[in-house]
């Protein structure tokens, strides 16, 4: 546990600084070779305080899914997982590989190298990006959002993300992730996840093995207040489905690479473009206009 309380801290400045200091560190080095991920712990060098005790907050959320990579990495004496890991880091589109996630130990490998990462990624581009240019948008999360749908969500890093961020701050209201991914592997990371934090997080993780491609892929969607795609290869999905997608819902966030199909949908259905790192972006979409009907949605 790391003595971190819902809304505050009870941990000095000076000891959740020295915290920090000694995670980056070590997360520098563990990723010295890897460009991509050594880049983005770099981007987190500035940040501070609050954003320290959500990184400390993650790691704590990140422990049953920890557990379960050992248990699975263990039986891999033939390293099979790093193997295939290292193949799928070789190729750009990784749209190509989506049947590596089929193999248990490349997806407990996928898990230990980019959970974190991952984590952080949308932590920044929720906290240090897109609230600063919309600061309605956490009155929003605070006051509305219960009901979450998570859509490529792997072993869920936006999930640990989004609870670290609302309760450190405070927020109270239990929440309901509805999560979406092709490969049904991951469900046993989610149901470690649901099993160890429901009633302390006051969270229900909900899993469905499906793909969201075209536009009638939208009408199986239940009902949420804020949609997520992480890495969710959305280069592969129709274009027509983000429209539908912005009417039905009021805040919808993408963090995707960065490639000229994806930014184009994207910018032609309106969404806000923000780019977070030199390899992924950030794309969202909030309607700020409470009409009756998104009043029905989030209420």
């Amino acid at each position: 546990m790391t003595g971190i309380e819902e809304g505050g801290s009870t941990e000095s400045d000076d000891s959740v600084e020295a915290w920090w200091e000694s995670f980056l560190k070590q997360k520098l080095a563990d990723d010295e070779l890897d460009v991509e991920l050594r880049s983005a712990w770099e981007n987190c060098v500035q940040r501070r305080a609050k954003f320290a005790q959500e990184v400390k907050r993650i790691m704590e959320l990140y422990q049953p899914i920890e557990k379960l990579l050992n248990t699975v990495l263990k039986s891999d004496r033939e390293q099979r997982g790093q193997s295939l890991y290292r193949e799928w880091g070789k190729i750009r589109r990784k749209e190509c590989l989506l049947a590596y996630y089929d193999n248990d130990t490349f997806r407990a490998t996928y898990t230990r190298q980019r959970y974190l990462n991952s984590s952080t990624s949308f932590l920044q581009a929720l906290v240090y990006r897109i609230i600063p240019e919309n600061p309605d948008v956490e009155t929003y999360l605070r006051d509305h959002v219960s009901r979450i749908i998570s859509i490529g969500v792997g072993p869920g890093p936006d999930i640990a993300a989004y609870l670290a961020y609302a309760r450190c701050r405070g927020f109270t209201q239990r929440i309901v992730y509805f999560t979406i991914d092709q490969c049904a592997g991951w469900s046993n990371y989610l149901s470690a996840f649901d099993r160890q934090w429901s009633s302390e997080y006051q969270v229900s993780v909900w899993f469905k093995s499906s793909r969201i491609i075209n536009r009638e892929d939208v009408e199986t969607l239940p009902d949420a207040d804020m949609v997520v795609f992480s890495f969710a290869n959305t280069a592969l999905m129709a274009s027509t489905i983000w429209p539908l997608l912005q009417q039905r819902y009021r805040f919808i966030i993408v963090l995707d690479g960065i490639k000229e199909v994806v930014v184009d949908s994207f910018l032609n259905a309106g969404f806000k473009d923000i780019t977070l790192t030199e390899r992924t972006n950030v794309y969202y979409h909030f309607n700020d206009i409470t009409s009756s009907k998104s009043s029905l949605l989030y209420n």
